[in-house]
């Protein structure tokens, strides 16, 4: 039911950006990502990037390719129903640190389950590798004292 709820949020959010009075012929991507909460027990660390992958590829070598004016919605489904993953952050890691600091906009909504970014500047093959921090949430509970990061690409196409 909360991967309906969900689905539901991101094609509402979708279809709010499409009725937009922009001229730009741009579209949004929804990256949706897999974790297996069991593997998470596994971790000598906090670093889960070797345990998600986005759609259908390795969160490591996964890079989400847009347009300026393109809106990418992150979801992490999880292999349990009691257990939803909530996107809290995105943080810059490497690359072109101005584009990443003027040209990628974060949104995070913990109580949708609803984070993205949007690239509202920048040139072809800009490019920068970022995070983003994740808690579980387990029967409606958030639990903020233990986090894990992703860390995959974003970049500029043409």
């Amino acid at each position: 039911m909360k991967k309906i709820v969900q689905l539901f949020m991101a094609v509402m959010l979708i279809s709010i950006s499409a009725c937009s009075t922009s001229d730009d012929e741009t579209s949004n991507l929804i990256v949706t990502g897999s974790l297996d909460v069991a593997a998470l027990l596994t971790l000598q660390d906090n670093d889960a990037t070797s345990l998600v992958s986005l759609n259908g590829e390795a969160a490591a070598s996964y890079t989400s390719e847009v347009l300026v004016g393109e809106e990418i919605f992150y979801t992490i489904d999880t292999s349990s129903d009691a257990v939803e993953v909530v996107i809290i952050d995105f943080f810059y890691v490497s690359g072109d640190r101005e584009f990443w600091d003027s040209g990628v906009e974060s949104s995070v909504d913990v109580e949708s389950s609803v984070a993205t970014l949007k690239v509202i500047n920048g040139s072809v093959d800009d490019e920068a590798k970022f995070g983003f921090t994740f808690a579980l949430k387990t029967n409606g509970i958030i639990d903020l004292n233990t986090t894990y990061i992703v860390d995959p690409k974003i970049r500029v196409r043409s």
